[in-house]
């Protein structure tokens, strides 16, 4: 292996690791504690339901048409 090949390799190893340390940082600073309660029958009505009756929200807009 050449040494420049050897330097490329310990620079984007260097990244890596860095980048890995800095999403792990992150998760454990804001994501750790955050939790998702689902209520099972609201889950279980959302599943059930046929997409075609599900009530679509809009406000009207026709979006620059």
């Amino acid at each position: 292996m050449k040494r420049s090949d050897q330097i490329l390799l310990r620079h984007l190893t260097l990244v890596v690791v860095i980048k890995l340390a800095l999403i792990s940082t992150l998760w454990w600073a804001f994501i750790r504690d955050a939790k998702v309660t689902v209520d099972p029958s609201v889950m279980a009505a959302q599943v059930s339901t046929p997409a075609s009756t599900k009530q679509h929200t809009t406000s009207g807009e026709t979006h620059g048409q």
